[in-house]
């Protein structure tokens, strides 16, 4: 790094499946309009979304991607934090859209990272913690937060007698282990494609999701490409009240579900950023029962800096998920392996959560 360029983990053109690898490069540092703030990232995240864009997925257009992490203060612009302050930045602009850290602007895979202005204003860059930058924390605190806020909203609406899990990853595990500390008697049955879940595609499912006490939550955490077919599935089957957080993303328009065709996303999308608290909950009948829709685009600070905590303070918490903890260029060694050879191994071990140390304290 010099003064006027540092290091980026820069994703290549496509080719010719729609895949992006990446490359250790140097980028020149960007210049900062009034109020901007530039960070130093420490410790960053390898999201599944990154994945979805890395496999061509995603049309999200910026070339550095990340939107998980924890990163120093260098110039403090228009937030008022001292320089070295330790933060982390919430990805989502509640009012914004043209700001999506890392999807479509430069995200924390860098040396150095803009914020622009206006995300400063909306409080979107949040202290935390001095020992927050270590790796667990920073990649799993956003993820931690999506799934409590998930949860805040399930429980704000029903009492659950039964909950179902719907994605074997990284925000559904999280979700298992909080809802599972908060209501330690409730049964929960994971969906997924690991040896502890029941897979999507299993004989019995149908009847086991049939046999569910009302009212169930369920949470679907899949990649954006299964969000709809868990959807359906859970909606078919599932007698009673049947509360969905849709958590994954899934693509604009209506989707046929028996109480109708309904706009999930746009249903997902009313609730941005963590505002509004209560969030809508749409209600809709079907031949067997009520069905309730609920989801989020990103969530608040204070969901951010409290997930924050509660890693920094349960050791235990999401501590089987960090797989693998890397310097930039061996995650880019990491990644363009990984997009190779079409599985989720590396080194020897299956690809759970990365961590990428980017740098130290500027």
């Amino acid at each position: 790094m010099s003064a006027t360029t540092h290091r980026a983990l820069v994703r290549r053109p496509a080719d010719d499946l729609g895949r992006t690898t990446v490359e250790v490069a140097e980028v020149p540092t960007p210049r900062l309009e009034a109020g901007d703030v530039l960070l130093a990232p420490v410790n960053v995240g390898i999201c599944g979304t990154d994945w979805q864009i890395l496999r061509g997925l995603r049309d999200d257009p910026t070339h550095v991607l990340g939107h998980e992490g924890v990163a120093y203060v260098v110039e403090s612009g228009a937030s008022g934090l001292p320089e070295g302050t330790p933060v982390t930045v919430n990805p989502t602009h509640p009012e914004d859209p043209s700001f999506l850290l890392g999807h479509n602007l430069p995200g924390l895979w860098a040396e150095r990272t803009r914020i622009p202005v206006a995300a400063v204003r909306a409080g979107l860059i949040v202290p935390v913690a001095a020992d927050a930058a270590q790796p667990r924390v920073a990649a799993l605190a956003e993820p931690l937060a999506s799934a409590r806020y998930g949860m805040r909203i399930a429980r704000h609406a029903v009492r659950p007698a039964a909950l179902v899990i719907w994605g074997d990853g990284i925000v559904g595990r999280l979700a298992g282990e909080l809802w599972r500390t908060e209501l330690p008697d409730l049964p929960c049955h994971l969906v997924g494609h690991g040896d502890d879940a029941t897979d999507p595609s299993a004989a019995v499912l149908p009847q086991l999701l049939s046999r569910l006490p009302s009212p169930v939550v369920a949470v679907i955490a899949t990649p954006r490409t299964g969000t709809q077919e868990a959807l359906q599935e859970l909606e078919r089957h599932v007698p009673g009240t049947l509360l969905v957080d849709v958590h994954g993303g899934l693509e604009p328009g209506p989707i046929q579900l028996t109480a109708g065709d309904i706009d999930v996303a746009a249903i997902r999308a009313a609730n941005c950023g963590g505002a509004p608290w209560p969030p809508p909950v749409r209600e809709f009948a079907r031949p067997h029962g009520r069905l309730l829709l609920c989801g989020h685009r990103g969530v608040a600070g204070e969901d951010l800096r409290h997930a924050v905590d509660l890693l920094r303070t349960q050791p235990d918490l999401g501590s089987g998920l960090l797989s693998h903890q890397v310097g930039l260029e061996e995650a880019a060694d990491l990644v363009n392996s990984v997009l190779a050879s079409g599985t989720r191994r590396f080194a020897g071990r299956r690809v759970l959560k990365a961590a990428i140390q980017v740098g130290g304290r500027p």
